[in-house]
C-alpha cells in the first residue's frame, strides 16, 4: 500500500503515520470528491470539517484537502492551474522550511522573492537558474494536455484512495 499523497505540484505528503481521526476525515473527503459536489461546496465542507476536527494546520490532511479543492476548482475553470511560483514555493518549503532560509542560502533578495510570490515580479533567468540549482530541481516545458492530467481530479482520487485504504 502506498502511504503518500502527491499534490498538484508533485509534493509527496506522507500519510503513513496519520491518526484514525485524520484517516476518517480523508476518507470522507475522498467520498465527497468522488460525488463531485462542486468546487465551492467541497471547499466550504472541508474547511468546516477540518476546523471542527481540532487538527493542527501542520496535519497532512490540511494540505491534502487544499490540493483536492484546487483540483476541483481547476476542473471547473474557476481556479488557475499552478504556475512556476507554486512549484517553487513547495520546493522551498520542502527543502528549506522557510523562504528566509532559502534567501540566505541563495543570496536572493527576500523582497524580490516576496514580489515574485505576490505576482508583482518574476525571477530573472539567472536567479531562476540559481534557485533551481540550490533546490536540486529543473525547469520542464511540456504540452498543456500532459500537464492537465497531473492536475486532474481523477489523479487525486486514485492517489488518495490508495493511501487511505
Amino acid at each position: 500500500m502506498k502511504n503518500e499523497y502527491r499534490t498538484i505540484t508533485g509534493r509527496k505528503l506522507d500519510l503513513s503515520n496519520i491518526t484514525q481521526p485524520e484517516r476518517n476525515l480523508l476518507r470522507e473527503a475522498l467520498e465527497r470528491v468522488r460525488k463531485v459536489g462542486g468546487w465551492n461546496r467541497f471547499a466550504a465542507w472541508w474547511l468546516k470539517a477540518f476546523n471542527d476536527s481540532g487538527l493542527p494546520d501542520s496535519s497532512p490532511v490540511y494540505r491534502t484537502c487544499r490540493d483536492l479543492e484546487a483540483r476541483l476548482g481547476i476542473a471547473e475553470g474557476k481556479v488557475a492551474p499552478p504556475d512556476y511560483r507554486d512549484y517553487l514555493a513547495d520546493l522551498i518549503e520542502e527543502h528549506f522550511g522557510s523562504r528566509h532560509r532559502f534567501c540566505e542560502a541563495t543570496g536572493i533578495d527576500p523582497g524580490q522573492l516576496s514580489r515574485v510570490f505576490a505576482g508583482k515580479a518574476d525571477l530573472s533567468a539567472d536567479l531562476l537558474r540559481r534557485a533551481l540549482k540550490e533546490l536540486d530541481a529543473h525547469l520542464e516545458v511540456r504540452p498543456n494536455r500532459e500537464a492537465e492530467q497531473a492536475f486532474s481530479r481523477e489523479e487525486a482520487i486514485d492517489s488518495l484512495a490508495e493511501a487511505v485504504r
